[in-house]
């Protein structure tokens, strides 16, 4: 079945559990956009003072896990940037303008060299982000990529409420 239209299907189920779609979300875009190592789903406060971690989907070695919060205050340029954008493709993260400031927090931990997130919508305003990084090596990612990201936020952010 084609990813998308089994995207669809599931977020749609009014059975399936919050949880088993937040996975379906992270699943379907690691293996539609290659070299996302990991891929997690973040939802903004309501004042954008904050994101906050639904899932973060490791594909090295299937991980789940949530509640990192990162505040607008502590790295205010990213915060500016996916809200103007919508977009952030950082292929060299660790010195891009915009995600350079997650290096000694973030990046360097886990070893993300690469990031490309895309901002998700409820009712047309920001409500997440869904963030792919690539880990031990540099991803460029490619308009196809930014094309399946868009496309996979869209039927996210249509069919689900996150956050």
């Amino acid at each position: 079945m084609n990813p998308h239209l089994k995207l669809t299907a599931t977020l749609t189920n009014p059975r399936v559990k919050v949880e088993d779609k937040l996975k379906e979300i992270c699943t379907i875009t690691s293996q539609l956009i290659k070299g996302a190592d990991r891929v997690s789903l973040w939802s903004f406060s309501d004042d954008f003072e904050k994101i906050e971690s639904l899932i973060c989907y490791d594909t090295s070695n299937g991980d789940i896990t949530s509640g990192t919060i990162l505040n607008k205050s502590d790295f205010n340029d990213y915060f500016k940037g996916i809200l103007e954008q919508e977009v952030i493709n950082a292929p060299e993260a660790r010195t891009h303008d915009l995600t350079k400031h997650f290096n000694e927090t973030y990046f360097d931990p886990l070893n993300i060299q690469s990031l490309l997130d895309f901002v998700l919508h409820q009712d047309f305003v920001p409500s997440g982000i869904i963030c792919c990084e690539s880990v031990g090596k540099v991803t460029h990612w490619t308009d196809e990529n930014i094309e399946s990201l868009r496309r996979i936020a869209s039927s996210s952010s249509m069919y689900f409420k996150i956050g």
